[in-house]
């Protein structure tokens, strides 16, 4: 083999190339999908705190990362639908590299197919080009963990500290940060539990192997006590950082209590707001035998070669190996029990809950997929033609369904009714073109460039002066109901407003005029039509059809 070729069988280049392409694979067309309407509500809140240099905790669009880490990115870069999608892209991309922070318990093969299934499952390459907080949550918690695995085989310290920020940076991301430590804690249990239960074979008894371990445990962590102390301080000050309020942060040195002040919102006023908004039963009203028969075809029908390949490699470690790896156990608890978890505690049943069930399986799973990749490579060394054979193909079939899946559920039907990643407040259909036109129809024109009609758009304020949103409550009357447009207007600079009033159509004369269908008919008895093209699409799904009248050029 050409030795340039042989560097690449070592995991870290390995995973540099797959993290390029990775990164490739997440840039390409970003922009392409027209804004799901979360995307569109944080986005254009984001644009509005940029606006007026206020910012504080609303449970309802999560952690304070995105709006704080987006702005700077609107701000250097300007917002599109690209730029909003950007960082959550860039975290997708390095996903694949956190592999190699496990490789003291994997072998060179396992952390690269590991690498390959992070970069490619569908769940997790979807929900890299969307801009949401899962897939970072996610990619954050891989990390951290692989990171203290490294601390621990090393003795090194500076892999604890490195670990604790990106689980403190979690935690600014989304709430459900919190089911993590208590996923792996349960994991933990059942990884304990085995060695106790296969001790009952031995001499030594569960009792003493019980005793054994906590007294291991107590003597390794000593010399880690002043790490572990300053890593939680660490995590306070990225947590407090993140949701202290602003503009209040900036004036937190001027006194004492001007700086408690800001902690105590920051974190008591923080979970104040948490627990009242995600903690009553109202937010889990629903049947826990729905949402996990919809959690698992979501599942099987975007990642079953990685949930297949993970049963295999865990049924393969933990019964046909002499010395079970922990870890790998450890990842196949901690996903399976996150689809029972969320599908008891989630209030919205979709796709991007797949992205913390599918990163920690791909970990039993590259150790299924190195198995067959070896008796491959062992049949093909010893002249085994058959069992070279069947490895082979059940590679190239399983590479073949999870690129298919992949490319059809984030190219080629990004938005479309048949994708199981598919959410239902995503647009149907073909919206770009339209609001290209709009974006047009906006630029140079005086007056009122966009006017809803309708009861569901309307703003009883909104024809004489354009509303702006509330820092506390979230949007204004009428505004919900537009989403994900106000996004793409605000963009534009379009002075938008609303009106229930046929006469008013006719006088204000926008160059667009948006509508339900239902509406439309009303709308085209009072305007020329022969000026304004006619265009239909939905505003979710299926079941709310959105009517624009553009003025032709």
């Amino acid at each position: 083999m050409d030795p340039r070729l042989r560097r690449f069988r070592r995991p870290l280049p390995a995973l540099l190339v797959v993290a390029a392409f990775a990164l490739g694979a997440r840039l390409f067309a970003l922009g392409a999908r027209v804004a799901h309407q979360d995307e569109g509500r944080v986005a254009d809140w984001i644009l509005h705190y940029m606006a007026v240099g206020q910012w504080e905790y609303r449970p309802i669009i999560h952690g304070p990362f995105l709006p704080h880490v987006n702005g700077v990115v609107f701000d250097v870069f300007g917002a599109s639908d690209f730029t909003a999608r950007l960082v959550v892209a860039v975290f997708g991309a390095l996903l694949p590299l956190c592999a190699y922070l496990y490789r003291d318990h994997l072998a060179d093969d396992e952390v690269v197919a590991f690498g390959l299934l992070l970069a490619a499952s569908a769940p997790l390459l979807y929900y890299s080009r969307f801009m949401r907080n899962d897939l970072m949550v996610a990619a954050c918690m891989m990390a951290a963990l692989g990171f203290w695995l490294r601390a621990r085989a090393t003795g090194k310290a500076r892999y604890l500290y490195a670990g604790t920020l990106p689980f403190a940076l979690a935690f600014t991301m989304k709430e459900n940060a919190l089911l993590y430590p208590v996923a792996w804690l349960g994991s933990l249990a059942l990884v304990v539990d085995r060695r106790l239960l296969v001790a009952r074979l031995t001499e030594d008894g569960p009792g003493r192997t019980a005793y054994d371990l906590v007294r291991d445990t107590a003597r390794d962590l000593r010399p880690w006590a002043f790490p572990l102390v300053a890593s939680a301080a660490g995590w306070f000050v990225v947590v407090v950082a993140f949701y202290a309020p602003i503009p209040e942060v900036y004036g937190a040195f001027t006194s004492l209590d001007a700086l408690l002040s800001v902690v105590g919102t920051a974190t008591l006023g923080t979970w104040s707001k948490f627990a009242s908004t995600w903690g009553h039963a109202g937010m889990s009203e629903h049947s826990t035998v729905d949402f996990f028969a919809r959690f698992a075809k979501i599942l099987a029908l975007t990642a079953s070669v990685t949930l297949g390949f993970a049963v295999v490699g865990f049924l393969k470690e933990r019964y046909g190996s002499t010395e079970p790896r922990d870890i790998v156990e450890f990842c196949f608890y901690w996903g399976a029990a996150s689809v029972l978890g969320y599908a008891i505690i989630t209030d919205i049943m979709a796709g991007w809950l797949a992205t913390h069930v599918v990163a920690p399986l791909a970990l039993p799973a590259a150790v299924g997929v190195a198995w067959v990749y070896r008796i491959g490579k062992r049949g093909y060394a010893s002249g085994d033609v058959f069992a070279f054979r069947v490895a082979a193909a059940v590679l190239l079939v399983s590479a073949a369904g999870v690129g298919g899946v992949a490319g059809y559920t984030s190219y080629a039907a990004p938005q479309d009714p048949s994708n199981p990643l598919v959410q239902y407040a995503q647009p149907a259909g073909e919206m770009k073109p339209t609001l290209a036109e709009v974006r047009e129809r906006s630029v140079g024109h005086e007056g009122i460039d966009v006017l809803f009609y309708g009861s569901e758009f309307s703003n009883p304020n909104d024809l004489t002066r354009q509303p702006t949103l509330n820092i506390s409550t979230g949007g204004y009357e009428g505004w919900f109901a537009r989403l994900p447009l106000p996004w793409y207007f605000s963009q534009y600079g379009a002075r938008v407003a609303s009106t229930t009033q046929q006469d008013t159509l006719g006088e204000r004369d926008a160059p667009v005029i948006i509508t339900l269908e239902r509406n439309a008919d009303e709308v085209r008895e009072t305007i020329d039509t022969s000026r304004y093209t006619e265009r239909t699409h939905q505003g979710y799904q299926h079941s709310r059809p959105v009517v624009f009248f553009v003025r032709k050029s």
